[in-house]
Formats: C-alpha cells, structure tokens, sequence
C-alpha cells in the first residue's frame, strides 16, 4: 500500500473514532470561551462597597451566604469553594451543585445568588464529568489522535504541492537535458 493512502485511511478512520468526544470537547470548549460573557454561564462578579478590608465576621459572611434559598442550612465544609475576591470588595460562596453567592465584604450584604454552570461545562470539557477513567481512555487518546489527525492533514495538504513542484522540475530537466 502506497503511503499516501495508509496515510488517508488512517486519517479517515481516527476522524470517525474521535468524532463524538471532540464534538463534547468542542462544544463545552465554545461555551468556556464566552463564560465571562454570558451571565447564564457564569455569574458577573458584582462590586463591593470597598475593596478595603472585610469589617463584618467570618461567621456574619457565612450568615449572609447561607440567607438565601440554595444555601439555607449550610456550614463552611458545605461550599466546595470560596474565593475572596480582593479587587471588588466580595466574597463568592460556591457551592458543590452549582450555585454562587456573593457577598459584600464591608456590609455583608448578599450581592448576587445566581446558578453557576461553567464548572460544570469545565468537568464536561476535560472528561471528569464521567468519570476519571473517561478523561484518561477516552479524553487523553481523542486528544493524541487530533494531534495524529493534525500531521496526517498537514501532510495530504502539502503532499500535491510538493508532488506538483517535483513533476515540474523533473519536466524541466528532461527538457534542459534534450536541449543539450
């Protein structure tokens, strides 16, 4: 078999094996680019009164996070998360099944409670959604196979060009070489 039809055929066969995990990587991928810009995505960070330091309680913060109708009843090991956010003078509460809170560090007042869906799209993106075993057999191969996929297109993409020049400078030694 010539190498420029294995090189097809192997081109064509990954394409059909990574088709659906791209198609999950690419779409969650498109979502993540515009997360700061889709508030359906994720939240916008609301501002504080003052970036300066927090007056109010750890416990007077945790008060106000879990004010609100998703967070009721929780305590500090319920958030999966809680990032201080310094510039803007809040706090976000995050919990593990998608909802945000933020709250003003001066005052303690609730500033935003909105559901949070770029961790999930992020999980879904690298595989963990599925399972660990989906993000290293099924991910990480897809991946490795877009880079195969990657160089066999380069090569049917160069492959005429050089084919083409090579045709034409063997003509004009042959022409070169009975004009002698």
């Amino acid at each position: 078999m010539k190498f420029t039809k294995l090189n097809r055929t192997i081109h064509n066969w990954i394409s059909i094996f990574i088709a659906l995990p791209l198609l999950l990587v690419i779409i969650s991928g498109l979502f993540l680019q515009l997360k700061k810009d889709v508030d359906w995505i994720q939240p916008p960070s609301k501002r504080g009164e003052s970036p300066a330091t927090p007056i109010v309680s750890h416990d007077e913060l945790l008060r106000a996070a879990t004010s609100v109708e998703p967070t009721k009843g929780m305590d500090w090991s319920d958030f999966e998360r809680i990032d201080y956010k310094t510039d803007r003078g809040m706090i976000k509460f995050i919990t593990a099944d998608g909802w945000e809170v933020q709250v003003d560090r001066t005052n303690g007042l609730v500033l935003s409670v909105m559901e949070r869906r770029s961790d999930l799209l992020e999980k879904i993106h690298d595989g963990t959604f599925f399972g660990d075993w989906v993000k290293y057999y099924i991910i990480l191969p897809s991946a490795i196979c877009l880079f195969i996929l990657w160089i066999t297109g380069i090569y049917m993409f160069v492959y005429p060009y050089v084919k083409r020049a090579s045709n034409k400078r063997n003509k004009r030694e042959k022409a070169a070489a009975k004009g002698v």
